[in-house]
């Protein structure tokens, strides 16, 4: 019999607090405005997608470098309230945390990010890390670091770990990462920048037929998401309703897709439960605050007269 893992999944990516400014208008070029309110929260594509998989019933480990600072300290404070497991996360003592600063329209949700990733040699590959993928079933990462993500993800493979990658953006040693990918799961920018065309069915099958990951999903925003599932183009449309903040909309998605490949649902109605989950968050304001339990969503997707039998 398999031995079962200490934890379900193991991120490994950069971590960050944000900062959630609202305001009526996203700012231009050369434009100023003013701020209406302004809210801290969780953020960094790996870490909420754990937060939504520790919600959902999930367990976690998540390893990453920080700095020595309030921010770094805040957020593995937040991870902790969680129920994340942060034994593997190290401190710089001279390094600075990543953080990002959110524009977020209250007339439309839309959101404008300015990111800092942190101090350049903040972040690597090193022996804990390696300790708790071993414990793990799957490594998620982000690819936002292909070089130490690389080291990763020949880890886990060597050691017959499942990999998700959130790919959202295509950077040096990007091409590297993907044939070491399982569950491939992109936003749409990164499915037109891989296949230079702008047809998402030929695109999705581009990337499919070059990588040929176990699942492969594509997300679309308000639009929902797409995957190709034997050939098929399989489109599953959001809840709409009472979004007011998209903020960390797609890492929440992830997280609860890592909740049903674990738990063996078929590919569509992982999609499914992963749009509710997401729709549920966007109708509060910042990353993680949103995000709902595995009940919350049961109920959600009960008064939207879907059968929930095949998640419980």
């Amino acid at each position: 019999m398999k031995k079962k893992k200490k934890f379900d999944v193991v991120g490994f990516g950069p971590a960050t607090i944000d900062y959630i400014c609202l305001i009526g208008n996203i700012a231009n070029y050369n434009q100023a405005v003013f701020i209406s309110d302004i809210k801290f929260s969780s953020g960094g594509c790996v870490a909420t997608a754990l937060v939504t998989l520790q919600r959902l019933g999930g367990k976690s480990t998540f390893s990453s470098c920080l700095g020595d600072d309030w921010i770094g300290n805040e957020i593995v404070k937040r991870l902790k309230k969680e129920g994340i497991d942060c034994s593997a996360v190290e401190y710089s003592k001279f390094g600075l945390s990543p953080f990002s600063f959110i524009q977020v329209s209250q007339k439309t949700g839309d959101r404008a990010i300015a990111y800092f990733p942190g101090s350049k040699d903040l972040f690597y590959f090193n022996t804990e890390v390696k300790e708790a993928i071993k414990e793990s079933e799957i490594l998620l990462i982000d690819g936002l670091l292909p070089e130490e993500d690389l080291k990763a993800v020949r880890y886990a493979k060597k050691n017959n770990i499942k990999v998700m990658l959130d790919a959202n953006i295509i950077l040096d040693g990007t091409m590297e990462l993907l044939p070491y990918i399982d569950f491939l799961i992109t936003s749409k920018a990164f499915l037109n920048e891989y296949s230079k065309k702008e047809e998402i069915n030929y695109s999705l099958k581009k990337v499919y037929k070059d990588l040929k990951p176990e699942i492969l999903i594509t997300t679309l925003g308000k639009e929902g998401s797409v995957s190709l599932i034997n050939n098929e183009i399989v489109h599953v449309d959001t809840f709409r309703g009472n979004e007011i903040d998209t903020t960390g909309a797609g890492d929440v998605y992830h997280g609860a897709f890592l909740l049903g490949i674990l738990k063996n649902w078929n590919v569509k109605d992982t999609m499914i439960f992963s749009s509710a989950v997401s729709s549920i968050k966007c109708a509060k304001y910042g990353g993680t605050e949103g995000i709902p339990d595995f009940k919350t969503t049961m109920d959600f997707l009960k008064k939207r007269g879907i059968d929930v039998s095949k998640f419980i």
